[in-house]
């Protein structure tokens, strides 16, 4: 399980990629967490953003869904640089509070 994850906004991937061994720093805005592992997690708002629901899915159709790419390859410093799909950012950015509120439900 990853122990200090760092998302944010890149304009494209060789940016994202120049953050792998520093982090954003202050030239993006950055969310941060703790405890998850960010690929299932990515890939679990995919599917929420497909299918809204307040329950957690399945964990086969988890592993069946397609998962996030890599921007850099993984090494094993534990540092991963990852891209999200195009529409769960689209999905991110147009989602109202209330559809924020019951995916964050579902990680508490």
């Amino acid at each position: 399980m990853a122990h200090d994850i760092v998302f944010f906004l890149a304009p494209d991937d060789e940016t994202a990629a120049a953050t792998r061994l520093r982090g954003p720093g202050r030239a993006f805005a950055s969310v941060s967490c703790r405890f998850i592992e960010p690929d299932s997690a990515i890939a679990e708002w995919d599917m929420y953003f497909e299918k809204p629901s307040a329950d957690i899915p399945p964990l086969e159709q988890l592993l069946g869904w397609s998962w996030p790419e890599w921007v850099t390859p993984p090494l094993n410093d534990g540092v991963e640089v990852f891209a999200l799909p195009q529409r769960l950012t689209r999905a991110l950015a147009d989602a109202g509070p209330t559809g924020l509120e019951e995916l964050a439900g579902r990680w508490t």
